[in-house]
């Protein structure tokens, strides 16, 4: 199989994926927000952690089963790399996100997409040494964006 297409493909994954994150954040809080309208006092709820570890469960399933399928191996450790780059995305854009939860437009998509797609990247040996600088600008960028206050706009 032609490799750009396993990059094609864990790049679809990884819009999947980021999909279900972001549909379940928006779940969890609206949720939350239902069951605490009416209290007076400080209300903690299970929504948020059954939005994350559902997502979570989901997302790791969905990337070991899929990115193998699109030739992206090894099939552990591009499953766990995906995951760690999706929720370092994940991250990077909730704070920025105007509501409580960000939207699932296009730019969020793809901002949870190019992890995924990043991974299958370095799976090729011909490609794997700008995968891995571009993987490193994305964290570097990420941590700066974390740092910057969203009171500094």
């Amino acid at each position: 199989m032609n490799k750009a297409y396993g990059v094609a493909g864990a790049a679809l994954t990884g819009g999947l994926t980021g999909w279900l994150a972001l549909a379940l954040w928006q779940w969890a809080d609206a949720e939350d927000k239902r069951s605490c309208a009416d209290s007076t006092s400080v209300c903690l709820t299970y929504y948020p952690l059954t939005g994350i570890l559902s997502w979570v469960v989901l997302a790791a399933v969905v990337f070991a089963v899929a990115l193998p399928l699109v030739g992206v191996r090894p099939r552990k450790a591009a499953a766990a790399a995906s995951l760690a780059l999706q929720t370092c995305a994940l991250a990077v854009i909730g704070p920025f996100a105007p509501h409580d939860a960000p939207d699932t437009n296009a730019p969020n998509l793809i901002a949870l997409a190019l992890g995924p797609a990043l991974v299958g990247v370095c799976a090729v040996p011909a490609w794997r040494r700008a995968g891995l600088v571009a993987i490193g600008v994305l964290v570097v960028a990420g941590l700066i964006a974390v740092g910057v206050d969203k009171d500094m706009f």
